[in-house]
């Protein structure tokens, strides 16, 4: 359930790889590379206000919901199971809800490393020419000298871009954190014979902890 970083990389290392592939429209796009560069530095902003870390917390997750498509991803990680939410409303919205909270969570816990230095955007790849499309920045982790790699694949719908998934280095290894999520999930989910009700309290107890985490380093 929790996110480690010793676990992460065999199982998904194809899967990575075929995500940021190359495809005939191997072309940059400025307009998702900006739209990274603004979104993406201004959540790393709001980790390094000084106010309270509630309003530090606040402000970040009001920057990442715009930023990132929320209820996308939390359809996505639960795979196959996903279609009890079309079919139980109330059960969608608490899903919906205890992955927004858990989900902002995962970023600030992840992204805090990087507070208080800049994103630096460095080409993009698009998958699909104007609508999917990966942007590749590097940002220096505090107390190191050496940027590392950040990846973010962002999708257009109409005339809004949203970001899907976000790759990180961590440990050495590239870490995509939605599919990292998705697999995580259903393992759990084939194990308690697809209870999202008792995945709900797990994501709720995890959210809980890693809460406590950031606010110890505050």
């Amino acid at each position: 359930m929790q996110l480690t970083r010793a676990g992460f990389v065999a199982a998904f290392a194809a899967a990575a790889l075929a995500l940021t592939a190359p495809t005939a429209s191997a072309a940059r796009n400025q307009e998702a590379e900006a739209y990274v560069n603004i979104h993406a530095n201004g959540a790393l902003q709001a980790l390094s206000n000084r106010n309270s870390a509630d309003a530090r917390q606040q402000a970040f997750s009001v920057l990442m919901n715009r930023f990132a498509d929320v209820p996308r991803i939390a359809t996505f990680v639960l795979g196959r199971y996903s279609t009890q939410l079309r079919a139980d409303a109330a059960l969608r919205r608490d899903w919906m809800a205890a992955f927004l909270d858990y989900s902002n969570a995962v970023y600030e816990d992840q992204l805090d490393r990087y507070r208080g230095n800049e994103i630096r955007v460095t080409g993009s790849t698009e998958r699909t020419a104007g609508s999917d499309v990966i942007v590749h920045t590097e940002v220096t982790p505090r107390g190191a000298s050496r940027p590392l790699p950040v990846r973010w694949r962002i999708l257009k719908s109409g005339a809004e871009w949203k970001v899907l998934d976000v790759s990180l280095v961590l440990d050495g290894n590239e870490i995509w954190l939605a599919q990292q999520q998705q697999r995580d999930f259903l393992s759990q989910l084939d194990r308690n014979r697809g209870d999202i009700r008792a995945l709900i309290a797990s994501v709720r107890q995890t959210t809980a902890e890693m809460r406590q985490r950031i606010r110890a380093r505050s």
